[in-house]
């Protein structure tokens, strides 16, 4: 065979074309590869509340303390002689009374414990905590004026899904619905709103109980309830870090209409779309948007360090 031939039949054998072509395929086969692992991304991924942050080495007593994140800023673990669970008003009041009686320092611990500074630290081997984990029911939901009364313990996501069942919503929000009402108020949490007062949620309560000590002549715990008619204790008693007492009601003030059906809500959060309370027709928007812009914008990216 000549030299000629063998050059022919090489040059149809290894052309260029099919080599393009398996390139090509090649690229495909990565694009439709990284859209199923972005699907399983999207529709598999799981989460799970933080462990619990107050663990006793007997029942309720000489306990440790941390947050969600499961470390305070220096490192350190707060350590407490006990542990209160209260499951009603009166069996908190109870508690109160007999910690101020024994001359014991009291801190409130929330469900998570969500907070950065250690200020659910009590005093070491002496000190209690109270958990507000059983102070977790929705009292009244006014639909009327748009009102709800909690107890202190109740999840943010609790609040929003007994709002939607009766066809309300907030407008506004701090960005985990794992926070509980009485450790939000009283750290000053905020969301990002515009809407009405702003975006502190401080600012819509009108109305909460709270248990201070007390001397005596009080049964050693004191029962504030504070209202709009003396607006400087209830100020006070909003943002007040967990120094004046525990807070053991809440009532809120301006929810919104609910703009869109409870299926669509139960969706979106189910998808994990809808990391705020502020469930109106605009915010739904805003964050579909937003979640098609970045879809958009992963493929574009993708696409681009193909070509390139």
């Amino acid at each position: 065979m000549s030299v000629n031939v063998k050059l022919y039949i090489k040059k149809k054998l290894f052309s260029t074309k099919p080599l393009s072509i398996l390139k090509k395929m090649e690229k495909f086969q990565r694009v439709l590869l990284s859209a199923s692992c972005l699907l399983l991304a999207v529709f598999m991924v799981g989460c799970s509340p933080p462990e619990n942050h107050i663990k006793c080495s007997s029942t309720n007593t000489n306990c440790t303390i941390t947050n969600s994140y499961g470390t305070f800023p220096d490192r350190s673990i707060c350590q407490a002689a006990n542990a209160a669970y209260p499951t009603t008003e009166e069996e908190l009041i109870s508690i109160v009374a007999a910690a101020t009686k024994a001359k014991r320092k009291v801190k409130v611990a929330t469900r998570y414990s969500h907070s950065i500074p250690k200020l659910v630290c009590p005093d070491g081997q002496n000190g209690l905590l109270i958990s507000t984990d059983y102070l977790n029911r929705t009292l009244e939901i006014d639909v009327q004026s748009m009102t709800m009364s909690v107890e202190s313990g109740v999840t943010l996501r609790q609040l929003i899904n007994e709002a939607a069942k009766a066809g309300l919503a907030l407008p506004y929000s701090p960005y985990w619905w794992g926070l509980t009402i009485g450790g939000l108020l009283s750290t000053g949490a905020h969301g990002s709103t515009l809407w009405g007062k702003g975006s502190a949620i401080h600012d819509y309560v009108v109305a909460l109980t709270i248990i201070s000590p007390g001397g005596p002549e009080d049964g050693y715990a004191k029962v504030r309830s504070l209202d709009e008619s003396n607006s400087a204790e209830l100020d006070a008693a909003k943002v007040s870090l967990g120094v004046l007492g525990v807070i053991s009601k809440v009532r809120m003030l301006s929810l919104s209409p609910l703009s869109f059906s409870p299926f669509l809500l139960s969706f979106f959060r189910f998808e994990g779309w809808l990391h705020y309370s502020g469930v109106t027709l605009v915010s739904l928007w805003i964050v579909v948007m937003q979640k098609l812009f970045g879809i958009i914008n992963y493929y574009l990216i993708y696409i681009l360090m193909i070509i390139s």
